[in-house]
């Protein structure tokens, strides 16, 4: 993985805003479970490299990668006690081989990570636990059901809205959360406690790949012209909710955009920086 993080010299801004969508209703520390959901995860590889790549186990991965690259909205501090986004979801990306979490939010000091994962051709959220079993908690797949309940259009292709939040600061517990769009409330994914163990104290949404090739990875062939999109992202900064901005946020990648061994591939802030997007 490189490690260094090169802040992009300058970012594209469109005139077209965010798309907009109603806020729901708060969220609640216990809730109705998300529809579908289950233990761990069918993509076991997926979680190893994740996991490996994330503790600094390169040296023992199961499966040898060319690339780790990332890009996205990045915040330091661990001030932030929340995030709040609404994330691209695709039931007809099949990505074989590499590995896209894209998709992914987590603030500092958080026991959840919530991720939108396609490998080997499942197409999944998950809850990634980093403060007790440091693997993926809950999964559940991106399938007829989970777009019956969770699912709204943005900018012409499927979302769901998730929100990662601080519900116990004594005990350090983390809720994550899908928004029911059919029942009009949050269900709950995932909640935990304890220290996190991610070796990284910020907070980022970003887009993340773990490919191989030579010029042309595979996740870019899959991606074809669909977009991978983040909007209406917000972080509970210093106890308060506020859309993601160039005075609290960054956009940052460790990476330039030839090493994703997708020619091509544009990565675009729409804007800033509660809203961005990554396509060919």
């Amino acid at each position: 993985m490189r490690k260094s993080l090169i802040a992009l010299s300058a970012a594209v801004f469109l005139s077209v805003p965010a798309t907009s969508i109603a806020a729901p209703a708060p969220m609640t520390a216990e809730g109705t479970a998300v529809v579908g959901a289950l233990d761990g995860t069918t993509e076991v590889a997926a979680a190893d490299r994740f996991r490996e790549i994330r503790t600094g186990q390169a040296g023992h991965r199961t499966q040898a990668t060319s690339i780790h690259d990332d890009w996205g909205v990045y915040t330091g501090g661990s001030a932030v006690t929340g995030q709040d986004a609404i994330q691209s979801a695709y039931n007809d990306l099949t990505v074989s081989g590499d590995t896209l979490y894209a998709p992914t939010m987590k603030a500092p000091r958080s026991c959840v990570e919530l991720v939108t994962a396609y490998n080997n051709g499942a197409k999944q959220v998950w809850a990634w636990d980093w403060c007790v079993g440091v693997n993926v908690a809950r999964s559940v797949n991106i399938d007829s059901a989970f777009r019956a309940n969770y699912v709204t259009s943005v900018n012409g292709h499927d979302s769901y809205h998730g929100k990662v939040e601080q519900t116990d600061a004594g005990r350090n517990t983390w809720t994550a959360s899908l928004f029911n769009y059919r029942a009009n409330r949050w269900d709950t994914l995932y909640t935990q406690s304890g220290t996190d163990q991610s070796r990284d104290n910020r907070s980022w949404n970003i887009f993340e790949v773990y490919a191989s090739g030579n010029t042309t990875a595979t996740y870019c062939t899959a991606l074809g012209t669909r977009n991978v999109e983040s909007s209406s992202y917000r972080i509970k900064l210093n106890g308060s909710w506020q859309a993601a901005s160039t005075g609290n946020t960054s956009v940052l990648s460790n990476s330039s955009t030839a090493n994703f061994l997708c020619p091509n591939l544009s990565r675009t802030v729409v804007h800033a920086n509660d809203q961005w997007q990554v396509h060919r």
